[in-house]
């Protein structure tokens, strides 16, 4: 799974708003043919205004064509393959304050299924479809502080009710992906959720080069993401392991980076300034794909590393680093 560095601000922010703010040396961690889908008659949904966040156009550079037999990788969209997305999402973090031994932490894990109905396709190929979360859930996990995993529920509150509509072309590009205004849920939360499966929906599909490729091939994507909280640059860089037919394996080493910045720190007062020195994540993913069906199989596991500095009113800068080891798992299945 290629998305780690928004679900670590999402996390962050869900454990912060309870507590001191980031700094703070005590904070805590139609009848078509069958096999074919087509565009129905009339006009496309209409599309609500987007989430916070803006999503910057993808990039693909072919590193390696890879051994012969090749072959240019398109989804085949299929009518009445409604799915299911499972997302899977278990953490433990650490803080690292000077003078202070750091302790990782545990945290709850997150489940979170989204439907996804297709609404049709465009004269280009690209699938067009409605979604909404089904479901979201905090695990026990009884060595995560009480107050962490409340945090975690009121941040999965705002997506309760979340629903949209989203566009991803023939190669797994997404080239849409709009939240409906009224699904969600004011919970007093952070908002850093609905950014969460934003992000989940935009790298939900396996991305694929304009050109053929065949066994061994490797290509790069550069993609980037602006949200309210922070800019984040990432590169997945993509080795095509095996290829049968319409299915395959894909494995993805990702790294991403961001730029010193200044954050929105939850619960700060008055006058308090945090900032993002720096920002590194790495992990690397497995994902099994098939080209009938919009949702892989995936099992990501990686670090991200954050150096904040916060400087209440009339105090001196202080320095800590927030270390996040993650796993996701995603699974599709039909509905």
């Amino acid at each position: 799974m290629r998305r780690a560095a928004l679900g670590i601000l999402a996390l962050v922010a869900a454990c912060s708003r309870q507590g001191p703010a980031a700094g703070d040396p005590d904070a805590g961690p139609s009848a078509s043919p069958p096999g074919e889908l087509t565009a129905k008659p009339g006009p496309v949904p209409s599309r609500a205004q987007p989430a916070s966040s803006e999503m910057a156009s993808a990039t693909l550079r072919l590193l390696d064509p890879g051994s012969a037999p090749r072959r240019r990788l398109r989804y085949a969209w299929q009518a009445g393959r409604r799915e299911l997305v499972r997302v899977d999402l278990r953490t433990a973090t650490s803080t690292e304050v000077p003078g202070d031994k750091p302790t990782e932490i545990p945290l709850p894990p997150l489940h979170i299924d989204i439907a996804i109905d297709p609404q049709g396709a465009s004269a280009e190929g690209s699938l067009l479809y409605a979604w909404h979360v089904a479901s979201a859930t905090v695990g026990e996990n009884r060595d995560a502080p009480p107050e962490v995993a409340e945090g975690m529920r009121v941040e999965l509150m705002a997506i309760q009710r979340l629903a949209g509509h989203a566009e991803v072309t023939a190669r797994g590009l997404a080239s849409d992906i709009a939240i409906d205004p009224g699904s969600v849920t004011d919970s007093g939360a952070t908002g850093q959720m609905v950014e969460q499966v934003k992000q989940i929906l935009r790298d939900l599909a396996a991305p694929f080069p304009e050109e053929e490729v065949g066994q061994g091939a490797r290509w790069e994507k550069l993609s980037g993401l602006a949200s309210k909280d922070a800019r984040i640059t990432q590169t997945d860089t993509f080795t095509l392991l095996d290829l049968k037919g319409d299915h395959g394996t894909v494995d993805d080493v990702l790294a991403q980076t961001a730029p010193a910045q200044a954050l929105t720190p939850a619960g700060a007062g008055p006058g308090s300034q945090a900032r993002l020195e720096s920002m590194l994540a790495s992990g690397d993913a497995k994902t099994r794909f098939d080209l009938r069906r919009l949702a892989p199989e995936t099992a990501f596991a990686g670090t991200t590393s954050m150096v904040v500095s916060s400087q209440p009113s009339a105090e001196r800068s202080r320095h800590l680093t927030m270390i996040m080891r993650i796993e996701i798992a995603l699974s599709g299945s039909l509905r």
